[in-house]
């Protein structure tokens, strides 16, 4: 097709020339003239030499950001391996956050995803290996020139990890090893509840009630009770419920019984397992007829309960982008002002879940 010249009216010769220009002067297609411009191997060379001359002789300049942006598109599809992020498993099984779901698999599928993203290579190290010491660990993350650690969600009762903090770049998911002071990627459990508070107002529940395991609460550092007791502050006198803080898990049914006997909610905030919901179906409770249940970590029970779902994926991209942050500002070692970055849920619905409105 031969080229097709364009008038041009006076004043216009001081608007940017673009690509489309560019494509209008030779007659061709404007994504061959951007792809000729980026020097792409699917252009002949012939075609790239008429569409830089006709660059060069119409004045094209380069859009600076829409430049960055390709070199992006360009590297997230052929990313360039930058180095190698290992992800600490403190629990019983090697393979306990590559198999099975939940929060805590979500976050490391959803490292991974970044990982792959920006060119790093994500690999689990099992902590609980028969013979693995602290000194070993250390010594074998720094054979293997580890860019960076991501200190996954930990057990409870794993409260010490002696690394060689000094020499590593490393951010923690989770309130985990409180000892050390890393940067932290956390679900946002104080919004999660104040969240799905507002949301069982909503739905027209008058008496919202909590119910939790305090070792369970204590591991967000009281962020749950906390969001709870701050949104219970905005309703009448007569609708605020105390909360049930169980001292251990005994197991012994009659306290959580009592207290739904006293308090008399119609919706209960949980955390901690199916436990609660259990206890009331043994106990003649219609669920959710009589009482309904929702959980402040629905996405660790399935499809068993409504609730907030913790968005882990969201949780461990994010973990990511800031060790890579860490690692590029040459940040090596604990830090002196770690920061502390959370992350909001969102309601899960669940079929097992009826709000009042529906029950008319």
């Amino acid at each position: 097709m031969p080229p097709r010249k364009t008038s041009k009216p006076n004043g216009e010769s001081k608007r940017l020339v673009t690509v489309r220009d560019i494509a209008a002067e030779l007659g061709i297609h404007f994504t061959t003239v951007a792809e000729a411009l980026r020097d792409s191997p699917r252009v002949k060379d012939t075609t790239k030499k008429r569409v830089k001359d006709a660059a060069e002789r119409m004045g094209y300049k380069a859009e600076p950001m829409l430049s960055a942006l390709s070199t992006y598109r360009a590297r997230k599809q052929n990313p360039v391996i930058q180095g190698i992020l290992v992800w600490i498993n403190g629990f019983d099984s090697k393979d306990f956050f590559s198999t099975g779901s939940g929060f805590y698999p979500e976050c490391y599928l959803g490292a991974q995803k970044r990982c792959s993203e920006l060119g790093y290579k994500l690999e689990p190290f099992w902590m609980s290996e028969p013979g693995m010491t602290p000194a070993r660990a250390s010594k074998i993350l720094q054979d293997r020139k580890a860019s960076g650690v991501i200190v996954g969600p930990m057990p409870l009762g794993f409260e010490e990890l002696e690394l060689d903090w000094d020499s590593l770049c490393s951010v923690r998911i989770g309130y985990s090893l409180k000892k050390y002071d890393l940067t932290t990627i956390i679900a946002d459990q104080f919004g999660n509840a104040r969240l799905l508070h507002e949301k069982l107002l909503n739905f027209g529940f008058q008496r919202i009630g909590f119910s939790c395991p305090r070792i369970l609460d204590h591991r967000t550092n009281n962020h749950w009770l906390g969001g709870y007791l701050a949104a219970q502050e905005s309703l009448p006198s007569d609708q605020r419920l105390a909360p049930f803080v169980e001292q251990d898990l005994n197991h012994d049914p009659s306290k959580f019984l009592s207290w739904v006997k006293s308090q008399r909610p119609d919706v209960i905030m949980i955390g901690g397992g199916l436990r609660y919901y259990q206890l009331l179906l043994e106990n003649g409770y219609s669920v959710p007829g009589e009482i309904c249940v929702v959980s402040l970590h629905a996405d660790s029970h399935g499809e068993s309960l409504a609730g907030i779902s913790q968005n882990g994926k969201n949780v461990g991209i994010v973990a990511v982008d800031h060790l890579v942050g860490i690692i590029h500002g040459f940040k090596v070692g604990l830090e002196t002002r770690p920061k502390t970055v959370t992350i909001l849920g969102e309601w899960k619905d669940c079929s097992s879940f009826v709000p009042p409105s529906a029950k008319d």
